[in-house]
């Protein structure tokens, strides 16, 4: 599976490791992953994946490596240099099941700005925008819809697993996502950056009070499951 070289957006280990030895990287959210993965084989369907803070789509790129061609997968990412290396390891990769999307995920549809990490891309968070930023061409704006009205868009009827890393913002995008959403539209497994110091609300609170226990944790990430129903 061809990936670019995504200098700024993530480690070099990261990036050399994704790339020749995939088998070492996320292994916790691999296995969980791919144990979903294999019960989506078994049972002769598509596996869905939405993967909002795609970057240049590692995880997105994980999960159709071993999902395969029929498998849906929603890439979303906003910022420009991590949006063009999606772009290109999905051109890369002849028939791979990845929708990109991009643009920005929050609490309501609008405009806003990203405010761009000097060192690191993957660091890039997204802020309201202003009235006085309508007239900065130095600053990037880009469009931003919530979570539900962008499944709907896409035709999603329902979620294998989703991932979210986005800075700090997972509660603004996942707590009105379930109040507003059918729980025929929860996802089975939630993969979360755990920026819980960043967040204004509790969001392992909610998801707990909606079903989700803890099936996982790994360095920066929880992994989050539904009861099987």
């Amino acid at each position: 599976m061809g990936l670019a070289n995504a200098a700024a957006p993530a480690p070099q280990w990261m990036r050399k490791g994704a790339l020749f030895t995939p088998q070492m990287y996320e292994t916790g959210e691999r296995k969980e992953l791919f144990a979903d993965i294999d019960k989506a084989k078994a049972a002769s369907r598509p596996f869905v994946f939405i993967d909002i803070g795609a970057n240049v789509g590692l995880f997105s790129l994980l999960v159709a490596s071993q999902a395969g061609e029929t498998a849906k997968i929603i890439a979303v990412e906003p910022e420009t240099e991590n949006l063009k290396r999606l772009r290109f390891n999905v051109a890369a990769n002849a028939g791979i099941p990845i929708r990109v999307v991009p643009i920005a995920l929050g609490e309501s549809a609008g405009m806003v700005v990203l405010n761009v990490g000097e060192h690191d891309r993957g660091g890039t968070y997204a802020r309201p925008a202003t009235a006085k930023d309508s007239a900065d061409n130095t600053i990037t704006k880009v469009e931003c819809r919530t979570l539900l009205e962008v499944l709907r868009q896409e035709g999603i009827t329902s979620i294998d697993a989703l991932k979210i890393d986005v800075e700090g913002a997972e509660d603004r995008i996942l707590i009105p996502f379930f109040k507003e959403s059918e729980q025929s539209l929860w996802p089975k497994l939630l993969v979360i950056e755990d920026a819980r110091n960043s967040w204004r609300d509790d969001l392992f609170s909610a998801l707990a009070e909606r079903g989700y226990t803890v099936a996982a944790r790994t360095r920066l990430n929880v992994m989050m499951r539904r009861p099987a129903r």
